[in-house]
């Protein structure tokens, strides 16, 4: 099975999801051109079906680590931003890096990885826009997980932190020796 090889790959672990995107396209493209049914001009199903069983078989070769190197792949991403992409690529992109989610068998892992650095991004402030975050979000609790909702309470529970330390600080401001002069 290609993909438990490119899964079982430890040494190039790091390119991991990118290969998988890459052998995913390269299936797909020959789901359409050479396995067509020639009376439908439908790709075969048979063919679709066991494209999809050889994905999630090569996700339970290794547990919890395709789940973990998704997340890790979505959160440099994150990061790194659209560099000159526009938002429609940039959200193709994301949802090219999705659609390997629903191969995996580990879906708490998933979230509770997800979740972390999503914390991560938030607090260092480090995300390329609190929008596409929550656009994510927004799409991990519609399309695969209605878990992935309470992610939201984090840009409330971040903005209430803010909230009160600019009234501290501004408290601070009001009582210094400074001030009653």
């Amino acid at each position: 099975n290609v993909v438990a090889n490119i899964i079982e790959d430890t040494e190039h672990e790091d390119m991991m999801v990118e290969r998988l995107l890459e052998f995913k396209v390269f299936c797909e493209g020959m789901l359409q051109t050479a396995f067509v049914d020639p009376q439908t001009k439908q790709p075969n199903h048979e063919f679709s079906y066991a494209l999809t069983d050889a994905f999630a078989y090569g996700f339970k070769v290794r547990k919890n680590k395709p789940a973990e190197l998704i997340v890790k792949h979505l959160d440099c991403l994150m990061q790194c931003g659209q560099w000159d992409m526009l938002d429609l690529e940039f959200d193709q992109l994301l949802n090219s890096v999705l659609g390997l989610y629903r191969y995996t068998d580990n879906k708490d892992v998933f979230r509770t990885f997800y979740h972390r650095v999503l914390a991560r991004r938030l607090l260092l402030e480090c995300s390329t826009s609190d929008d596409f975050e929550k656009v994510m979000l927004k799409k991990l609790k519609e399309k695969y997980d209605p878990e992935f909702g309470m992610g939201g309470h984090m840009f409330n529970d971040l903005a209430l932190s803010w909230d009160l330390l600019h009234e501290h600080c501004a408290h601070l401001v009001e009582g210094s020796p400074q001030h009653s002069l």
